[in-house]
């Protein structure tokens, strides 16, 4: 599917299980009014079944990125976890990761600000990560505009939290999709909502307080 494609509910019907083997696919909701937001990213290697949800108010699923995915009818799929031990441990973990995702998520957009919900997202992409590769080095795999979508915020203060953890040393890009972790423990501190954190931005500077009330 190439970027913005979609699954239709008639494709559903048919083929309601598969998996993504590259790229991004969300699940998109959009307001009367054009607001739009990102509930769920789905990445390499997620397993996606909406058996059931057809007709419910579920959203549209989107691509963000080119994607290949690998579509199942439910009978070829409950015939290979039921003869497979090891498919069905890995179906099922792979669900219940999604649905510590969704809380996590849930919790990230009710109670954290900016910059601390961009900090958990780059921990989400570290732990997401199919490779054996640094957990330091993180890839944005969507552009900052469905970033923004994502996080419940607006592209300017996407990027104005990318340069406040930029400035003070805790990421550095190497590229427009892909940067480093300088200081895993800070980072981590302020993806876990610590104040003390607000003590990095220099004197008189502000950055930290608009960023975290936007």
């Amino acid at each position: 599917m190439k970027r913005g494609g979609t699954i239709s509910n008639q494709e559903l019907l048919a083929w309601p299980i598969f998996a993504i083997s590259a790229g991004v696919l969300s699940l998109q909701h959009l307001l009367e009014d054009g607001r739009k937001s990102i509930a769920a990213l789905f990445m390499p290697g997620d397993i996606i079944d909406m058996r059931g949800l057809t007709g419910r108010n579920r959203g549209q699923l989107i691509a963000l990125s080119k994607i290949t995915l690998c579509r199942l009818s439910p009978a070829a799929f409950e015939a290979t976890v039921e003869d497979n031990p090891e498919a069905q441990r890995i179906a099922w973990n792979n669900l219940r990761g999604q649905t510590y995702r969704a809380m996590d998520h849930a919790a990230d957009l009710a109670k954290k600000q900016a910059v601390e919900k961009l900090a958990s997202f780059l921990f989400e992409c570290t732990n997401r990560k199919l490779d054996q590769g640094p957990r330091d080095q993180v890839h944005i795999p969507i552009r900052r505009i469905d970033l923004a979508d994502y996080l419940g915020m607006q592209p300017e203060t996407v990027s104005r939290c990318f340069k406040y953890l930029e400035d003070r040393k805790i990421i550095a890009f190497q590229g427009i999709s892909n940067l480093n972790i300088l200081d895993i423990p800070t980072l981590r501190r302020i993806a876990n909502g610590d104040k003390q954190t607000e003590n990095l931005r220099n004197t008189n500077d502000n950055t930290f307080k608009a960023i975290a009330n936007t």
